[in-house]
């Protein structure tokens, strides 16, 4: 791979990355309620989820969902049913009477960390277009053929990095909005427009056409 073109590719998985969608709102929701600490978890969840969907895309199994009409389809309703459990939980988890920018686990709406990795996992995986997506880009930067284990491992690395990386920063974001939100009633309303959002993306996703 050529200096240009891993320029063109890091930046296309950085907008593609970075624009807000179902697993940004959510990191974006973590780090309001959990801090940066526990996101950390999401993210990771996260990076995982990308990288098995790269790998799939690689390794020829994009090619199957892309074609069999039933596999697809039930990814995309897995993913839709997890996105509406998560909106619900969102609009209907109790809120801390602190106003403080503390994250403690003894919160009432404070989760472990293997919940919070789960939910970055599931978010990433649930929308086999991601898959579909890394089967188009893939091929225009790197030859599964011919290519280099160096190549690859730059594929997949760079992808983690610019993945967490912009996870962290929705992360970050959403510390900052905490104080912001010092009020009960405003963080309550916060988590029922983001639960809200995921929601409706996940409606968008049942209508959507392949």
């Amino acid at each position: 791979m050529t200096i240009d073109h891993f320029i063109t590719y890091f930046l296309i998985v950085f907008i593609a990355t970075i624009s807000p969608g179902p697993s940004m709102l959510l990191v974006l929701n973590h780090g309001v309620n959990h801090g940066i600490g526990k996101s950390i978890f999401s993210g990771a969840g996260n990076v995982l989820g990308n990288l098995l969907m790269a790998l799939a895309s690689i390794t020829g199994l994009g090619i199957v969902l892309a074609t069999s009409g039933m596999v697809f389809n039930c990814i995309k309703w897995l993913g839709i049913l997890y996105l509406a459990v998560l909106g619900l939980m969102m609009i209907l988890r109790p809120v801390s009477d602190d106003s403080s920018v503390k994250y403690d686990s003894n919160r009432p709406n404070s989760r472990k960390g293997s919940r919070l990795f789960l939910d970055g996992f599931v978010i990433a995986i649930g929308n086999p277009k991601g898959i579909l997506f890394f089967t188009a880009l893939f091929p225009q930067f790197i030859d599964v053929k011919n290519s280099s284990a160096i190549n690859f491992l730059i594929i997949f690395i760079t992808l983690a990095i610019v993945a967490f990386g912009c996870y962290m920063l929705y992360a970050v974001s959403g510390v900052k909005l905490n104080r912001l939100l010092s009020l009960k009633s405003f963080r309550k309303a916060f988590n029922r427009v983001i639960g809200s959002f995921l929601i409706g993306s996940g409606m968008m996703m049942a209508f959507s056409k392949k």
